[in-house]
């Protein structure tokens, strides 16, 4: 098949072909159509000939005259995207449901001109109109199964297309072999010519049948929209907004058909049916022509308020009719009024705020998103999913097409870290800083049917940002941890502990024939274990804890002074400089140990930390207005501060000022070339 692409002489000839499937589908959709009308046109004579034939009240024969009229119009829009979309089964479906709608109206306007003028095949019309439902009904689950691309939304949803399809059958069998009147209660008088007396105990349980294998079927329709729309990327989404407005419109009107059971509620049924085709067509051809989302949301603003006003003026007027039953009845409705207009504002607020979030998300509840996204970077335990988590929380708090997380590289190269949606043309970049560093970019993609991201948009995607870039941080510094501590051990651990066995090893020889030399090993071995020691001990201060990593020196000081019940005055340049690892995590083991011996020892009202960079070296301070050292010798911990600044090449000094208390002063190079040596 490649090999006939490639010779063909022209590449116009593609477009020939495709202009030539699309010609023949529409004839055939225009074919299809006309069939329609040829079967509305007859089911208007044949219903204009039995005016005196006995039909329900909710089909009277006004009614029946005008009806096919309706069914033309809702498959014009199978008409349309047959036409101009012939590969999606969206267009064709409609069509087989107008089709569907048109044979059953001819049956019934036949059998019921048969019956009054003695015609022949009365008996068999009936019978098919107790049946031909199902090629109205079941096309249409199908049509929503597989809206808007013609595809199922995944593999596990074939059990619902089967399910469908076995429930259509079986539902098929049933109105043609079910015994008594035909089509339920067009023709009471009519029994099923093919009734199979077997089959009587169905009726008895009819409404279970009909739960089982028409509403359940329906329900996995609409499930497969919902599911749909979850994962759907921003054209999707926009096309399935449009099928929900035209089905709130539509279920609107078949609900104002329950109270009007007459031919009104008929004419309400049949125009919520084209309001849906209608729906359909646009969404797949069309999405765009309004602003669909502030469409709905004021649609189902107006929908909520209007049903809970009634439901609240309804429940009032009982309330008070009790209550006032025998002294002011006529009072009742006069106070529901009072009160639904005093609920009115309040209620419209609340209504609002929740299709606000139903549309929008929660771009209105600042708190509620950077709680839910502490709660899902929380819940996530594996750091390779942090970010992942993150993109996904803040694309379902604010219902955002696309979000991803970029992560700049040392090198500068910019690698995306995490993603969730589908990729759009331009989005919102907001960067990524965290202690004046930029790491990356958070990148958004705009809702459907909206040219950008709002001011309230982009004011809570900054302060989200601000959060994220704490997590990219602290991912990227222990990345950078996990890879130093590697190195260490790799480069400095490692090669002594070879040694040492080495020399364990000649020592274990030499033991039977030269003791002295084997003596000798051995305290070269001893040395060396002291010597792995150190570098373990080295390696150990070097690691930062999780604070450090995500707050700094300072941040990290300030926590542990909190938690022994201090409040230091902070001088620090904001932000200091990138500072290496292990000096990092001297700095805050000293600082550490100087404010425990604040909080145990110098009983203090006041306590000041101070961190700068000069001349390449980290000078941290710790004083305070206390009792002084008072020639006390130093302790255990002092002793192990100064070791501590000691392997990084620093030196610590403790003074006591002229106005009392104790002054502790770090001094710790960022590049130490003894230890670098």
């Amino acid at each position: 098949m490649v090999e006939k692409l490639q010779n063909w002489p022209k590449p116009g000839v593609f477009k020939v072909v495709r202009d030539r499937g699309r010609v023949s589908g529409s004839g055939l959709a225009w074919a299809v159509w006309m069939l329609i009308v040829v079967f509305a046109g007859l089911s208007v004579a044949l219903v204009a000939l039995s005016r005196s034939a006995p039909r329900p009240d909710w089909h009277p024969w006004a009614f029946a005259l005008g009806e096919p009229v309706s069914f033309v119009a809702f498959a014009v829009p199978g008409l349309i995207l047959a036409g101009r979309r012939p590969r999606n089964p969206a267009g064709w479906l409609l069509l087989l449901c107008g089709i569907g709608m048109s044979v059953d109206n001819l049956a019934r306007a036949y059998g019921a001109y048969a019956l009054v003028h003695d015609a022949p095949g009365g008996v068999l019309a009936v019978w098919a109109a107790g049946w031909l439902f199902v090629f109205v009904s079941f096309p249409f689950f199908f049509l929503l199964l597989r809206f808007p691309d013609g595809r199922l939304p995944s593999a596990r949803w074939r059990f619902a297309a089967w399910y469908t399809g076995g429930s259509a059958v079986l539902m098929l069998l049933v109105g043609a072999f079910l015994p008594g009147p035909g089509a339920y209660d067009y023709f009471p008088s009519v029994e099923n010519p093919l009734g199979i007396p077997a089959l009587s105990f169905v009726r008895a349980i009819i409404g279970g049948v009909t739960v089982l294998f028409i509403v359940c079927p329906f329900l996995l329709a609409v499930g497969s929209l919902m599911f749909r729309f979850r994962s759907a990327d921003r054209v999707a989404r926009q096309q399935l907004e449009w099928v929900a407005l035209a089905a709130l419109v539509a279920t609107v009107l078949v609900g104002a058909s329950a109270v009007w059971q007459n031919a009104l509620g008929s004419v309400l049924v049949d125009v919520g049916m084209v309001v849906f085709s209608t729906g359909i067509v646009i969404a797949i051809v069309r999405r765009r022509l309004l602003d669909i989302d502030r469409i709905l949301s004021r649609s189902l603003l107006f929908i909520f308020l209007s049903v809970s006003l009634t439901a609240l003026y309804a429940g009032f007027v009982s309330v008070f009719g009790l209550v006032f039953e025998r002294s002011f009845s006529g009072a009742a409705p006069l106070l529901a009024t009072a009160v639904v207009a005093v609920a009115l504002q309040p209620l419209r607020g609340i209504l609002q705020r929740l299709v606000s979030r139903l549309v929008y998300g929660l771009r209105d509840d600042p708190y509620a998103v950077l709680v839910e996204l502490g709660r899902c970077l929380e819940a996530t335990g594996e750091a390779d999913r942090v970010l992942l988590a993150a993109a996904r929380s803040t694309a379902s708090a604010l219902q955002l097409p696309y979000v991803a997380v970029e992560f700049r590289q040392e090198t500068g190269e910019i690698l995306e870290v995490a993603r969730h949606g589908w990729p759009v043309p331009a989005p919102a970049r907001i960067p990524l800083v965290h202690r004046g560093q930029l790491l990356g970019a958070l990148l958004v993609g705009p809702r459907p049917a909206e040219d950008g991201l709002s001011s309230a948009d982009l004011a809570l995607l900054r302060e989200l940002a601000r959060h994220i870039a704490t997590t990219v941080a602290a991912i990227n510094a222990a990345e950078r941890e996990r890879s130093r501590l590697r190195r260490d051990l790799h480069d400095g651990l490692g090669p002594k502990l070879t040694g040492i066995s080495f020399m364990v090893r000649a020592a274990r020889e030499y033991l039977p024939r030269d003791r002295g030399r084997a003596d000798r090993e051995l305290a070269q071995a001893l040395d060396g274990i002291a010597a792995a020691q150190l570098a373990l001990r080295q390696v150990i201060a070097g690691l930062r804890p999780p604070d450090l990593i995500v707050l700094g020196v300072i941040g990290a000081l300030q926590g542990s002074a909190q938690q022994l019940g201090l409040l230091p005055e902070v001088e620090a340049a904001h932000p200091l400089p990138t500072l290496p690892a292990e000096v990092e995590a001297v700095g805050f083991r000293i600082g550490e140990g100087a404010l425990a011996n604040v909080a145990r020892h110098a009983q203090a009202s006041r306590c000041r930390l101070s961190a700068f960079v000069r001349d390449d070296t980290l000078i941290l301070t710790v004083d305070d207005n206390g009792r002084g050292r008072n020639g006390a010798p130093e302790g255990a911990g002092i002793a192990g501060m100064r070791e501590l600044a000691a392997q990084v090449g620093g030196i610590l000094t403790i003074t006591t000022p002229s106005g009392g208390g104790t002054r502790v002063v770090a001094r710790l190079p960022l590049a130490d070339p003894t230890r670098a040596a």
